[in-house]
């Protein structure tokens, strides 16, 4: 894996008001940076990485826990019912 050391910008697969979204990540002395914006546009939405973390985090915790409540409700043991979950919820 490559150390963060310049700033990367891709142009995504998603559209917002018909034009692509532009991801930017890059190293600051505050931690590293998100930012976010539209293609040909110049107002950019930056997010420090930690808080991005924060955010799926407790996102997950949220989505984990309701799938427990679910499979309990169902009565679906959560060792069968996590596959799924985990599943579902990863990138790979």
């Amino acid at each position: 894996m490559t150390t963060l050391t310049k700033p990367v910008h891709r142009i995504t697969n998603k559209r917002l008001h018909n034009k692509p979204v532009v991801i930017t990540i890059a190293p600051s002395g505050r931690g590293d940076l998100i930012g976010l914006r539209l293609l040909r546009e110049r107002t950019q939405y930056v997010i420090s990485l930690q808080e991005v973390y924060q955010m799926a985090a407790l996102r997950y915790a949220n989505k984990e826990s309701a799938a427990r409540r679910s499979a309990r409700k169902h009565g679906v043991p959560w060792r069968q019912a996590r596959k799924q979950f985990v599943r579902e919820n990863s990138i790979q």
